[in-house]
């Protein structure tokens, strides 16, 4: 089924949307009536008709908010719920209480949710602790974790003190709470967490690039917060077949990758003196907004540099053909700080390379080791470098982290950049390395032509950036499709509300209310329908319209989408001629 809709119906329901959201949203320890059409019914609202838990990557934060608000609620009744974990709200779980939509939207979509959902107080829970791999292992082995309850007696304010005592306002119709870890700390965790097994899994790829044993895609588990310890049972031997939940594409999220300042600079220096930049780029050091200036790597040099195989800047080298033409002088990036002539730039600590991999079961390391690598889908491919031991940090080369998480990501690129050590991964408090890291496509974004605010900046790869319009044309690789997995047993109305959401994920609706969020100074960034998820006449999609963002390209493979094939054009009835665009 076709999800998305123009331009100019999405406008007029977005506006709806925000200019009612506040006013019947719903909480636990609040009565009234839950929409106009029933202002004689007096509820008690901390009672939910459903429940549903959820858990898996946050790839897709913002995303699934979006899908809830714009898609999934009668307009104005959503409340958030979310963790305060040292001051990173919504880190680990986060829950919306809203109400089932009972009309479809303007111009038709979102349609009502089907009978039993429509008109429900519907609880949905998001678990982000554990990232993607919780989205696949407890879902094989129904396995109990750690979710966010906010109808507890404790926390809800339905104890007799009528009143959200245990939540902090986070703006409108949001709260937070701050949930301590560990055993000797019951009662704050207590009044949040319940141990349950989840009813689906979010994914930002497939499952079954996950459920690989003996691979480095195999998720390990993390602490519970209510245990201080790790999830237990946790089998490391889960494969595709063990998991009979149902598998839902929902559309692609584009991936980056990201380098410190200093390192963007020094790869624009040496691609201007190699004539791979414009002329003046001697005067645009640091440019970021034109992508003319923006410094590119091959894939197969970033595959040699992620796999370990380039341990230090200075076995990187390049001929100046720009100073001298006729008898280029060869340099490596590491002489470029002593340069007469060369723009300014300042040197490292030391010259050793560093690699931000990501941690086990994590999405966007699945999907930069089977782009970059072919790993772990090609015989006999390169495996990622190894995190770097603790005693070797000081004298490795490269020197390779695994952050576990988008924020930590970010924070590990800034501490290479600065000489800091805000993510706890820099190799010391004090060394500044050129770096770069497997990032997802839509962090650190400003408005377009806007330089962003974090000290680290995106590269293009094989000379594209990551925007949607080039993944449309087939000519950026760093891109996959995410799935909502759905438990088999779990009742026809989550089943419904998951399927529901799944194809909410890759609506017109998400697209166009998440992605002017996450438009990077070159381009658009962010989520999309493909031609798997929104079966269309693709002849409508070129030229691309960033606005209904539809890329006909998709890994599926007859079955399921999956990380290991090739991405290529989806044909079905609907889609009646198969079209790229070339550019």
């Amino acid at each position: 089924m076709k999800t998305s809709f123009k331009l100019k119906a999405l406008a007029v329901a977005i506006a709806a949307l925000a200019g009612t959201q506040s006013a019947h949203a719903i909480t636990p320890w609040q009565t009234g009536t839950l929409t106009a059409a029933d202002a004689s019914v007096t509820q008690n609202f901390g009672t939910p008709d459903i429940k549903i838990y959820t858990s898996g990557g946050a790839a897709q934060d913002k995303a699934y908010a979006s899908a809830v608000i714009n898609v999934l609620a009668e307009p104005g009744t959503v409340d958030s719920f979310e963790d305060d974990n040292a001051g990173t709200v919504g880190g680990r779980f986060a829950g919306y209480y809203f109400v089932g939509r009972t009309t479809a939207g303007p111009g038709g979509i979102p349609a009502a949710l089907p009978t039993g959902l429509a008109g429900k107080k519907i609880y949905l829970e998001k678990r982000s602790l554990g990232a993607a791999g919780y989205g696949v292992v407890p879902l094989a082995g129904n396995i109990a974790l750690d979710h966010l309850d906010i109808f507890l007696a404790s926390s809800n304010g339905l104890n007799g003190s009528g009143s959200a005592a245990a939540w902090t306002a986070n703006g409108t119709n949001k709260y937070k709470a701050s949930i301590v870890t560990g055993t000797a700390t019951q009662a704050a965790w207590g009044n949040y967490l319940i141990s349950t097994a989840s009813d689906g899994g979010f994914i930002g790829v497939d499952a079954e690039a996950l459920l690989l044993p003996g691979t480095q895609n195999y998720p390990a588990p993390v602490k519970e917060v209510s245990t201080n310890v790790a999830t237990s049972p946790w089998n490391l031997n889960y494969k595709i077949t063990d998991l009979a939940a149902t598998r839902i594409p929902t559309g692609g999220l584009v991936y980056g990758i990201g380098v410190t300042l200093d390192l963007y600079k020094a790869l624009q220096i040496a691609q201007w003196k190699t004539g791979q930049l414009p002329a003046d780029t001697g005067t645009k050091i640091g440019e970021y907004t034109d992508a003319k200036y923006i410094p590119s790597l091959s894939r197969n040099f970033l595959a040699s540099l992620l796999s370990g195989q380039v341990t230090n800047w200075a076995n990187v080298q390049f001929r100046d053909i720009v100073t001298n033409p006729s008898t280029p002088a060869v340099y490596s990036l590491s002489q470029i700080p002593t340069i007469a002539g060369y723009p300014a730039l300042a040197a490292p600590t030391k010259y050793t390379v560093g690699v931000g991999r990501r941690n086990t079961g994590a999405a966007i390391g699945a999907v930069g080791y089977a782009k970059l690598l072919n790993y772990p889908f090609t015989p006999s491919s390169f495996a990622p470098a190894s995190d770097t031991a603790a005693l070797s940090k000081a004298s490795a080369e490269p020197y390779v982290a695994s952050p576990g998480g988008a924020s930590a990501t970010d924070n590990l690129l800034k501490d290479w950049q600065a000489g800091t050590n805000v993510s706890t991964l820099n190799y010391s408090a004090t060394g500044k390395l050129w770096g770069f890291a497997l990032h997802s496509g839509d962090r650190n974004a400003a408005a377009a032509g806007v330089t962003p605010s974090q000290n680290w900046r995106y590269i293009k790869i094989d000379g594209y950036t990551g925007t949607i319009d080039n993944v449309a044309s087939g000519n950026y690789p760093y891109w996959a499709e995410g799935e909502v997995l759905i438990q088999p047993t779990i009742g026809t109305d989550k089943t419904n509300l998951l399927t529901a959401f799944a194809n909410a994920l890759h609506s017109t609706a998400v697209a166009a209310d998440i992605n002017p969020t996450l438009v990077q100074p070159y381009g658009q960034s962010g989520v999309f329908a493909t031609s798997k998820t929104d079966n269309i006449n693709t002849t409508a999609n070129v030229p691309f319209n960033v606005a209904d963002p539809v890329v006909n390209l998709t890994h599926f493979n007859g079955t399921s989408t999956h990380l290991g094939v090739v991405p290529r054009p989806f044909k079905n009835a609907a889609s009646i001629a198969v079209v790229l665009e070339l550019q």
